[in-house]
């Protein structure tokens, strides 16, 4: 990486190619530092710190059936060629390079549940018969249930048997083969069910069109090893979706640096997020983040896209003076003549029976019938609030009710399938936004470039909470480039490179 510098220059001719984020996966983890290893709870958290999108693990069966973590099948240190032959008592009493113990699926799983936007690349080893790699599917599919890890996974395999039970097994799971060798093509992985294809460098260099097809027909694509600014830059130009990387410290930074030239050069509208990324909860906009907008708005066209209504968000950031697309799209404000308008209102009624016996089952189930004040907030817009403490809780414990979402994410895909039919958000510090289907930020940031004539690739979304259930999600599900702010004192630092 030392020629990051003159590398910057380089990229200037190919940067109209790049249509896409180009992902980095942290293979086995982040274990290229002192006291780390591969495939531990100690490289898993090191690339939870290191903040990237995605990690590549491998998973075996022991002959008790217990699920361990270990690429294999030899035991670094130990004497045992092979882990599929080995009871977990054994396995456990190894002793890694690292002084780690061989990590169990399920310790993973508990670890990576803390970060939420991070994707888990679950690679199924090949087992000695296609019995023993159903049986490796069936109980890998019963821990992600128990444990609602769906949010986070991504199957793998070298083994296609291994693929194709999965599919068969869980409706609607990621699942991805993996080649050195074999390719396929995209009809091929669309008639089997795959979300994508996980490809060596050696099995694509000569046949690229299969990435660029791939990606065209909305399939994820892998590509591995890569270590070098050359295949990062072929992966670019082919809009791959994830790099793999034995270096991911470096490769983030140098796919940072390619995306940051490029969103300076093309960008044209940028929107924001409020609560989490220019503000703390609910607080005044600071001095400094409002000094962020001041200069961005010298060069860019700046929106404030929320989940609040036009007029809390306005007066929230002191009135500023900033078109504002509210309550998830349903609301529109505008600066005309220096004074704050309402230039766009719509409502869409609610079944509030159907919302009152939904909630109370859901609160029943999960333990929240105490609360204060009314079970579910009606707002005029049609969007309904599900404040798991009531809609008047002690500000005390509303702040120490879920701080880091863990509790409402795990409802999350029960909430989201009962009311299927609206918009399903993780709102505030104890609730749910429930709003009409077709309001989200997404959809409401498009429908305002629409209107002014902006593309989607003109656009940049600024926000914190992009993990599915999140108010921000749609913006990363439905492809719009995004910046994420994890401490909103740090906004004026992290889009420095805009100025």
């Amino acid at each position: 990486m030392k020629r990051i510098t003159t590398i910057i220059f380089l990229l200037a001719a190919s940067l109209a190619m790049l249509q896409a984020q180009t992902k980095v996966m942290s293979h086995r983890g982040f274990y290229a530092h002192p006291g780390s290893f591969e495939n531990t709870l100690t490289s898993l958290k090191g690339a939870q710190d290191l903040a990237v999108e995605a990690i590549e693990l491998d998973v075996h069966l022991t002959t008790d059936d217990s699920l361990v973590i270990l690429h294999g099948p030899k035991i670094a240190g130990a004497d045992y060629p092979d882990v599929q032959k080995l009871d977990f008592k054994t396995v456990r009493s190894c002793t890694l390079p690292n002084g780690d113990k061989v990590p169990t699926l399920r310790e993973f799983f508990t670890q990576a549940k803390k970060t939420p936007g991070l994707t888990l690349f679950l690679e199924l080893k090949a087992h000695a018969t296609p019995e023993r790699e159903t049986q490796l599917a069936e109980k890998s599919l019963a821990l992600c249930d128990e444990m609602n890890m769906y949010d986070q996974m991504v199957f793998i395999s070298f083994s296609e048997h291994l693929c194709d039970e999965i599919v068969r097994l869980k409706k609607g799971a990621l699942v991805m083969p993996i080649s050195s060798k074999k390719t396929f093509s995209t009809q091929e992985l669309l008639d089997r069910g795959f979300a994508g294809v996980s490809y060596n460098m050696s099995a694509v260099m000569n046949k690229t069109h299969l990435l660029d097809e791939a990606h065209q027909a909305g399939l994820q694509t892998v590509l591995w090893p890569v270590n070098s600014y050359d295949l990062a830059d072929f992966a670019i130009k082919h809009n791959v979706t994830y790099v793999s990387s034995d270096q991911p410290d470096a490769m983030q930074k140098l796919m940072s640096a390619i995306r940051e030239l490029q969103w300076k050069q093309t960008k044209k509208l940028i929107a924001f997020d409020l609560d989490g990324t220019l503000t703390q909860h609910k607080q005044p906009l600071s001095e400094a983040n409002r000094a962020v907008l001041d200069t961005l708005a010298t060069r860019y066209e700046i929106i404030m896209a929320g989940a609040g209504n036009c007029k809390r968000i306005y007066a929230q950031m002191g009135n500023y003076p900033i078109t504002i697309v509210g309550n998830y799209g349903m609301e529109e404000s505008r600066i005309i003549d220096g004074e704050f308008k309402i230039v766009r209102e719509e409502k869409a009624v609610v079944d509030k029976k159907f919302m009152d016996k939904k909630c109370m089952e859901l609160r029943k189930k999960y333990g929240y019938t105490s609360y204060k004040g009314d079970p579910l907030e009606y707002h005029e817009s049609g969007m309904v609030t599900f404040g798991l403490l009531g809609t008047k809780p002690d500000p005390a414990d509303k702040l120490a009710f879920d701080p880091d979402k863990i509790k409402r994410r795990a409802m999350y895909p029960e909430v989201k399938e009962i009311f299927k039919d609206y918009s399903v958000f993780i709102g505030g510090t104890t609730s749910f936004d429930i709003t009409p289907k077709q309001y989200n930020k997404y959809d409401a940031v498009m429908r305002y470039a629409a209107e002014k004539g902006y593309t989607k690739d003109q656009i940049l979304f600024v926000g914190d909470d992009f993990a599915d259930g999140g108010n921000d999600s749609q913006i990363r599900i439905y492809g719009m480039d995004y910046i994420r702010i994890d401490d909103y004192t740090r906004l004026p630092e992290k889009l420095s490179f805009l100025f």
